[in-house]
């Protein structure tokens, strides 16, 4: 099944039923509600397979690296479920996508399963919803400019004609603007000197690929082969380009009998040149991708051999040893891994599970 087709089942409420894993420390999962996000301390990350440890009478054991905690961030089903993507904000807040359950019936049936755009204040504070509307129609990812002024939201369906739209919304709020119409963008992502790149569907050749916003206009960073479905975009500081590829390998899982390990990789573009750099994993949808500050690490939402929601991390300087396996309550559900987006100024990580308590986004805090 490839993601879209997936990620519609959500969408059509069939979502799938969690499982439980031995040795996983599901505390968080238990504190929420639909009253609000849930609180509690944060939990650490278990790393290569390993179960999360139990809390003592000293508190939690020692977190692995590389990460310190993981915390549930914003979680009220009453009010949204399926959060799709989010991104930290410098004041501490977050912004996210999710479905937005306190629609009209009506309303439901004009806009299919109305998917809005979300406000988490810092922890304790209720989320608040920025925008739900006719502007926005299948979105799948989001990020922000530097300074947390601006978002800009990546809509498969956006657009006067449904072929897609790059859209910006005030962080406080108000009604989105379209910047650019077409290319079908799955993933969008401020880089550090604030230019806006998102992956799609070349309007001119029909190709996979990675563009540049340049005022209203889009500037081709790369289309063409290796990509095939390319989503999760990283950019370094010199300007090379990392992007998920959710079906980098279609069909291999088939030829070469290695399973679902063969559908997904990384791609790197540089230089107007395009180049598989990892592979061995499967990813999320979006297939969120983020670089640590120091760029030594690339994040991944993934999924494991038994679609169990996982993260991974690649080395940079070594993309062809096995990555990194990281594992938390939300490795109890399957094939809902979602974006996942760095804060620009600190290794902050925002990920979004479909399927957690119905759909929660996560912070996970870096080193």
């Amino acid at each position: 099944m490839s993601k879209r087709r997936h990620l519609r089942r959500w969408l059509d409420g069939a979502p799938r039923r969690p499982i439980a894993l031995m040795g996983l420390t599901l505390g968080l999962a238990a504190g929420c509600t639909n009253e609000g996000p849930p609180t509690g301390a944060p939990a650490p990350l278990a790393e290569d397979g390993a179960s999360l440890p139990d809390a003592g009478a000293d508190g939690p054991s020692a977190p692995t690296p590389p990460f310190k905690s993981l915390e549930s961030a914003a979680n009220a089903p009453g009010f949204f479920t399926q959060t799709r993507a989010g991104v930290p904000l410098p004041d501490g807040a977050l912004a996210f996508l999710a479905t937005l359950e306190s629609a009209s019936e009506e309303e439901k049936a004009n806009a299919g399963a109305r998917v809005g755009v979300f406000l988490q204040p810092t922890p304790g504070g209720a989320p608040t919803l920025l925008y739900a509307g006719d502007k926005i129609v299948n979105p799948f990812d989001i990020d922000a400019s530097l300074d947390g002024k601006t978002l800009y939201i990546a809509d498969l369906a956006g657009g006067a004609e449904g072929r897609g739209a790059i859209l910006t919304l005030a962080a406080a709020g108000g009604e989105p603007t379209e910047v650019v119409g077409g290319w079908a963008p799955c993933a969008v992502t401020v880089a550090n000197d604030d230019r806006v790149y998102f992956s799609g569907i070349d309007d001119t050749s029909g190709q996979p690929g990675v563009f540049l916003l340049a005022g209203g206009s889009v500037e081709r960073v790369f289309a063409g082969p290796p990509l095939v479905d390319p989503s999760g975009i990283a950019v370094l500081k010199d300007g090379a380009v990392f992007v998920s590829d959710t079906r980098l390998f279609d069909g291999a899982a088939d030829d070469t009998g290695k399973g679902i390990a063969s559908e997904a990789g990384i791609v790197l573009i540089k230089d107007g040149q395009a180049s598989v750099f990892a592979t061995g994993f499967v990813t999320g949808y979006p297939g969120g991708i983020a670089l640590t500050l120091d760029e030594k690490s690339l994040i991944v939402s993934g999924q494991g051999p038994d679609r169990s929601d996982t993260v991974y991390i690649v080395d940079v300087a070594n993309p062809k040893a096995p990555p990194t396996v990281v594992t938390a309550e939300f490795s109890a559900f399957q094939d809902s891994s979602a974006g996942l987006k760095r804060a620009h100024h600190e290794n902050t990580f925002i990920w979004a599970s479909l399927a957690a308590n119905r759909g929660t986004i996560y912070r996970i805090r870096g080193k």
